[in-house]
């Protein structure tokens, strides 16, 4: 059931309003909200039509040594949100600085994120985030959702090299 209210609306803010309006009556999702899926947190752009181009643009900024730490993670998730321990993935793409070693270079997937353009959102704790992989503070963790997204970038990115 609707109830009628009436509304009163700066003149030069009309459009605005029935813009935001019509988002509101037809539930749009917030546009600057990630998506919460059953497995995890991730970007709003991964459930639409453009995601695999978006994850094959964010691919191609990324550095070699951050394909291979996200590798890591792709490779390692399956169909349920996995966690990383940064001594493991340091250990298993070879890292001779360790955890922070995979701290710094994920950080320089950060900036990737930002140089392809994609949202950061604000998280609960008042952080811009991203959501291609999530950390707790011992932990990394990337839902399946992002990981099969980033496996097909990756996938891609090795057949036009090849």
């Amino acid at each position: 059931m609707l109830i009628p209210i009436t509304v009163h609306v700066p003149e030069h803010r009309v459009q605005e309003f029935q813009i935001r309006f019509g988002e509101f009556i037809a539930e749009v999702p917030e546009p600057d909200a990630p998506t919460r899926l059953p497995s995890g947190t991730v970007p709003a752009w991964v459930e639409t039509g453009e995601a695999p181009t978006i994850a094959a643009t964010l691919w191609d900024k990324i550095s070699l040594r951050g394909q291979e730490v996200l590798l890591h993670m792709i490779q390692g998730t399956g169909d349920q949100t996995m966690h990383f321990l940064p001594r493991d993935i340091a250990k298993a793409v070879s890292d001779p600085k360790g955890a922070p070693g995979v701290a710094g270079t994920l950080g320089g997937v950060g900036k990737a994120v930002r140089r392809a353009g994609l949202p950061l959102y604000v998280t609960p704790k008042g952080k811009n985030w991203h959501y291609i992989w999530d950390w707790d503070g011992v932990r990394y963790s990337m839902t399946p959702e992002v990981a099969a997204l980033l496996r097909g970038a990756a996938d891609i990115s090795l057949r036009s090299d090849g």
